[in-house]
């Protein structure tokens, strides 16, 4: 639909362009129709092409077609991230790390479908994506070494107990931004239901007055 409007908005403006152009040169040239007929039409499909050529650029949402191939590059690297957490949660020995990992994971993936379906969204998420996530996904493959380890000192002890702390921050970080994404489903979804709720209301009146 966006599609057909777009083209007859382009139709429309090169038609208007092309009148204007022909008219002009039509009076600049002392009244030669050919000169004129061909004026306006070269500037008619100049218009169109210009036009074209721009519209072409843009995909839903009004990106870019650059941006939306940059976002499709990143959620291809998310996904790789999430991945290789899903990977390292099979290794740990803890219950509370499990369902600590296990809740990042969980918060990344709907992340990565929400924006997905609204790459305009990306924005949100693209700090977490290319600093955190990557950050989280270093400490939980070097704390599954290291936890898999015989040995351990005071230090190491201290670095895996700190990871663990870390984690809850992490996973807290991911849920706020996968609400912020949401936020416009949820508004949404609250303009849907105040509109159906009127429309009961409305169809309830005749009932009433009956």
């Amino acid at each position: 639909m966006k599609q057909l409007l777009r083209t007859l908005w382009r139709w429309f403006v090169s038609w208007n362009v092309g009148v204007i152009v022909a008219v002009t040169t039509f009076f600049l040239t002392d009244f030669r129709f050919f000169p004129s007929f061909l004026s306006g039409m070269g500037a008619m499909l100049a218009t169109s092409f210009v036009m074209k050529k721009r519209d072409g650029k843009i995909t839903t949402g009004g990106l870019l077609k650059e941006e939306k191939v940059y976002i499709r590059s990143q959620l291809h690297e998310a996904r790789k991230k999430w991945k290789q957490m899903r990977i390292a949660r099979f290794r740990v020995r803890s219950l509370v790390m499990w369902q600590k990992i296990s809740r990042i994971c969980t918060a990344v993936d709907k992340m990565i479908r929400a924006v997905e379906q609204h790459p305009h969204q990306f924005r949100l998420a693209q700090s977490f994506f290319l600093n955190e996530l990557p950050m989280a996904v270093t400490m939980i493959e070097k704390y599954v070494y290291l936890i898999n380890q015989p040995v351990r000192n005071q230090e190491m002890k201290e670095a895996l107990w700190k990871t663990e702390r870390l984690l809850d921050e992490v996973a807290a970080s991911a849920e706020r931004r996968l609400l912020e994404i949401l936020s416009n489903d949820v508004f949404d979804l609250q303009v849907e239901t105040k509109l159906l709720e009127q429309s009961l209301e409305q169809q309830k009146l005749p009932e009433t007055i009956k």
